[in-house]
């Protein structure tokens, strides 16, 4: 029970509150360490998120050929006839195509609509079993060992004939389904409304389909055991710079261009023209050094960002007495500088610089960033990259597009685990050197900080296994003490004032006596 100044006429509530406030310097201290280490923690996971899209997303998109070494091709003559798509590998040039045929896959076609069932009903129905469809008189089949399995081979080509096994329970639509799911790689279509089948090779070129049918299923409908020489496959005939060939398909590659042959070219012959798409090359680096000079940016404006140490985070009772727009700019300065001079993101920024400005040996000769018109050494840039001089890029890339593809994508052979992800490793392209220290960077941050190595996800868990995570558990437990001890400081407190107002109120019962006996 607590009396509450009801004889002394105090506002004990008050007093305990105060004497209690005055001792939460420990508890308050220790919440302010706490809320210091969370607004680290959220810092860096607002830059890992970034380290994690700019390596896993962007490098990892401009390090594909595609965007490096970009190739266009432009098809005049027939256009129509044949379309062409380079590789990154294409070879510059032209090819000269004229298409003679098509190439066409094998095939073989019911010869007749499937005899009428007990219905008299023409067509089939494909929900109904293979042993309904045999009562009803619509398919036949053999079943000699009486397991319910009836089997068939298909010989595509070349290729080792399949043998199919469908149950005499399975719907009709089952036993379809079973043959375009086989290896045999054929696709077949059953007609409903005359029960006719066919069966045509999944790919083209020279060749026949071959049946073997000791169960009699496929001769229900009508089904040829091999292509007729009108349904076999062919090749198609091409000329190639003026070379007569044969291709078992219509989509081809020669000279690193995807081609691909729609129709006769009827004596015009198609012209495919490989040509560096020097525009696409160009935008894909400006991408880069805008990604990257972001990135870098993000890190350097962390690292020297302005500590104010004086604005320590608010207590409880410090945002009680304050605006919420006093409390909002109280909080930026305290936030502020909480990476300053990070050893980590110190030692990245060093490392990413390197990365960029380091020759790359291509095949026994240096180059360095400078010999594509792009420039890093001014002070005040703090390392970013800068285009200085396009016309000098677009140059570098229509001499040598591959020898360019080759400063950002090409992959080191060095050994040594060291130096292989080194910075400065000359035998590694830009790309790769910037993709392995990210890396290291986004690892020594997951152990310290408990930051994720592969998620853009800002509401993420932290890892509990870092050591940022066990000191926050070990402040919170110091917290419950403090808030333990004040919670037994209050209550010794409120003991006394009880006893002084007991106290109290029995000296005045015995003056109120005293005065009454008078």
């Amino acid at each position: 029970m607590r009396i509450s100044g009801l004889a002394s006429g105090l506002d004990v509530d008050q007093i305990v509150k105060d004497m209690v406030k005055a001792k939460k310097g420990p508890v308050n201290r220790l919440n302010q360490q706490k809320q210091t280490l969370e607004w680290q923690r959220e810092q860096y996971r607002d830059i890992t998120t970034k380290l994690v899209d700019f390596r896993n997303n962007k490098l990892f998109t401009y390090g594909l050929q595609s965007g490096v070494a970009a190739k266009g091709v432009n098809v005049s003559g027939n256009t129509t006839a044949v379309s062409a798509k380079a590789n990154p590998n294409a070879i510059t040039g032209s090819l000269s195509v004229e298409v003679t045929s098509l190439a066409t896959a094998a095939k073989v076609t019911s010869t007749a609509n499937i005899a009428l069932g007990s219905d008299g009903i023409a067509g089939v129905d494909t929900s109904k079993t293979l042993s309904q469809l045999k009562l009803d008189g619509e398919i036949t089949y053999n079943d000699p060992d009486g397991d319910g399995k009836i089997s068939f081979d298909i010989k595509n080509g070349n290729s080792p004939a399949v043998t199919i096994t469908v149950n005499v329970n399975d719907k009709l639509s089952d036993a379809v389904a079973a043959i375009n799911g086989s290896a045999a790689n054929v696709s077949a279509f059953i007609d409903s409304a005359t029960g006719r089948l066919s069966l045509s090779s999944k790919s083209t070129g020279a060749g026949s389909l071959v049946l073997t049918d000791t169960s009699s299923f496929l001769s229900s409908f009508s089904l040829p055991l091999t292509s007729p020489v009108a349904d076999k496959g062919t090749d198609a005939v091409v000329k190639i710079n003026g070379i007569s060939t044969t291709r078992s398909s219509n989509v081809f590659t020669e000279n690193g261009v995807e081609i691909t042959l729609n129709a006769p070219t009827g004596g015009i012959a198609s012209t495919i023209s490989v040509v560096t798409n020097t525009d696409k090359v160009v935008d894909t680096i400006k991408s880069f050094i805008k990604d990257f000079n972001d990135v870098l940016d993000s890190v350097t404006s962390k690292i020297n960002e302005e500590r104010f140490r004086k604005y320590l985070p608010l207590t409880s009772d410090d945002k009680a007495a304050m605006k919420e727009a006093e409390i909002t700019l109280w909080e930026e300065k305290a936030k502020s500088g909480l990476l300053r001079n990070d050893s980590t993101l110190t030692k990245l920024e060093s490392d990413i610089r390197l990365s960029s400005i380091t020759d790359v040996t291509i095949d026994g000769k240096k180059m360095v960033i400078g010999d594509l018109g792009i420039d890093s050494v001014a002070w005040e840039n703090r390392g970013k990259l800068t285009i200085k001089d396009e016309s000098k890029l677009r140059a570098a890339i229509e001499a040598d597009p591959e020898r360019v593809m080759k400063f950002f994508t090409q992959q080191t052979t060095e050994t040594n685990a060291t130096l292989k992800v080194s910075p400065t490793n000359p035998d590694n392209g830009v790309f790769n050197r910037l993709s392995n220290v990210v890396m290291s960077a986004l690892d020594e941050l997951s152990s310290r900080v408990g930051t994720s190595k592969v998620s853009t996800d800002k509401n993420g868990s932290f890892l509990q296994t870092s050591i940022f995570s066990k000191n926050l558990r070990d402040i919170d437990v110091k917290i419950n003490d403090e808030n333990d001890r004040l919670t037994r400081l209050e209550t010794s407190y409120y003991k006394k004032f009880t006893a002084m107002e007991t106290a109290m109120n029995r000296y005045n019962s015995q003056s109120s006596s005293l005065f009454s006996s008078m």
